[in-house]
């Protein structure tokens, strides 16, 4: 009886089935790794954009708050200017 050396590519040992499915399960756990990691990063990360959303947006409506505040006082002063020379 003869006996040969299955091929490490021989459909009948299976093995490219179980390089396959370690290469998925390999795939699997590092992405498991990394959205745990994600997990950890994002709460810092999402607090720190919406801080940086609230100071940008109170910069904002300080500007436009200003621009109000100058612009009716503007209007004041040209229409007291326009009635005092009448």
């Amino acid at each position: 009886m003869r006996r040969t050396n299955a091929s490490k590519s021989d459909p009948d040992t299976g093995m490219d089935t179980m390089k396959f499915a370690a290469g998925l399960t390999v795939t699997g756990v590092v992405g498991w790794l990394l959205l745990e990691a994600l997990k950890m990063l994002m709460v810092p990360v999402t607090a720190w954009v919406i801080a940086m959303l609230t100071i940008a947006l109170k910069v904002v409506l300080v500007i436009v708050g200003l621009g109000v505040a100058l612009g009716v006082g503007i209007f004041f002063l040209k229409r007291s200017q326009t009635e005092s020379s009448a």
